[in-house]
């Protein structure tokens, strides 16, 4: 094999690896950005309702029915994805009144609690399709 055949081979192989990892990363991407904001595990309504009574009522209303839409968590969040939640929920919004829950709450905790809440959603018909088991 000449020079420039070897060359031409290292090329392909290379512009090949370079592709197949072009078309890998959004998987990967996607991967990584799941597990760092997803608990490993489902949340338990039940659970999230205990704490929600006890930790979010006084801002949010008892079973998150504050009057007033900016509190009323079920409304708010009917157009929000889960990692918005765990988002706003870990850093607060300090601007508006509310903590930063990271360093007291579990990954648990959150998940118990979006469990809750998006229940809440379905109970109150803002959303069509049935809650998962």
């Amino acid at each position: 094999m000449t020079r420039s055949a070897r060359r031409a081979a290292g090329v392909r192989i290379g512009a090949a690896m370079l592709a197949i990892a072009f078309l890998a990363l959004p998987a990967i991407a996607r991967a990584g950005s799941q597990s760092a904001v997803r608990p490993a595990h489902p949340g338990e309504p039940a659970a999230g309702k205990r704490l929600f009574n006890s930790q979010c009522a006084h801002c949010h209303g008892e079973d998150a029915g504050a009057e007033d839409p900016y509190y009323n968590l079920p409304q708010l969040m009917i157009d929000k994805d889960d990692a918005f939640f765990f988002a706003t929920v870990k850093k607060g919004l300090p601007d508006k009144g509310m903590p930063p829950w990271e360093n007291i709450l579990k990954p648990r905790d959150l998940a118990n609690l979006l469990a809750y809440i998006r229940e809440l959603e379905h109970e109150q018909g803002l959303l069509d399709n049935p809650p998962p088991p």
